[in-house]
């Protein structure tokens, strides 16, 4: 299982399609940092995983947060060591997370949908490995893509352009088990360069919030995206912030 998704983030394709997207990242280092001030929390560790190649992390840094960072990718962690020189990073699974960092987060993030490319049981351990890092006082953020929008408004064919790509994804959703089967293909000078198959279990809200229940949180909020929108049905992405029970 972790050389099938290791053959996919540690793409050299799918790193620059990340490197494309970096400036997102302020975004969210500026809302999370409005977060910690709105829900009053005294420390500045942060916890980012899986943290790719550090986009939030470097923004979160420079806003005055201590960072640690985890991702399953080797070449991920490289790149954010080289991104956030005052960061530490560390290359570890996040189902197994207690492991590989001992120490106790204020802020644990948990962004850019990154649960479900497992089974559902392995994202309840994950869920549960976060709460084990989280300080009693601290907050950990859950941000995904809502299923019951994307089911209706995700197409079939999805075509992007992330220079000097074309990427074209064909998707498929399969309403038993709630995974959307993907098989992308990069595309340059008219010339296919790489394809990559993967799936992925998108959530509903309720689901996610009893995963997260059991796993030991207390749901605080949940708004649209990096919003103070409370979040609704049609939303594209919720984000869940939580603190330990």
């Amino acid at each position: 299982m972790e050389e099938y998704w290791l053959k996919i983030f540690e793409s050299d394709l799918y790193i620059s399609e990340m490197l494309k997207i970096w400036e997102e990242g302020e975004k969210w280092a500026k809302w999370i940092n409005e977060v910690t001030k709105k829900y009053n929390v005294k420390g500045n560790k942060v916890l980012d995983v899986p943290c790719g190649i550090g986009r939030v992390s470097y923004y979160l840094n420079k806003l005055g947060y201590n960072i640690t960072g985890v991702d399953i990718s080797e070449k991920m962690i490289n790149k954010a060591k080289e991104n956030v020189k005052q960061g530490i990073f560390i290359r570890g699974d996040m189902r197994k997370l207690s492991e590989v960092v001992k120490e106790k987060f204020d802020i644990v993030i948990n962004i850019f949908n990154s649960l479900g490319y497992y089974e559902e049981e392995d994202d309840l351990k994950i869920l549960r490995e976060l709460r084990e890092v989280t300080s009693q006082d601290g907050i950990v953020i859950v941000n995904l893509e809502n299923r019951d929008f994307m089911i209706y408004n995700k197409p079939e064919i999805l075509h992007s352009f992330v220079p000097p790509f074309l990427i074209i994804d064909q998707n498929r959703f399969d309403p038993y088990t709630s995974r959307l089967y993907v098989i992308r293909t990069y595309i340059k000078d008219g010339k296919e360069i790489e394809k990559i198959e993967f799936s992925q279990r998108y959530y509903s809200l309720h689901e996610i919030v009893n995963l997260m229940k059991k796993a030991g949180f207390k749901i605080l909020d949940v708004f649209s995206g990096y919003s103070w929108k409370n979040f609704e049905i049609n939303d594209p992405q919720m984000t869940i912030i939580a603190k330990p029970n």
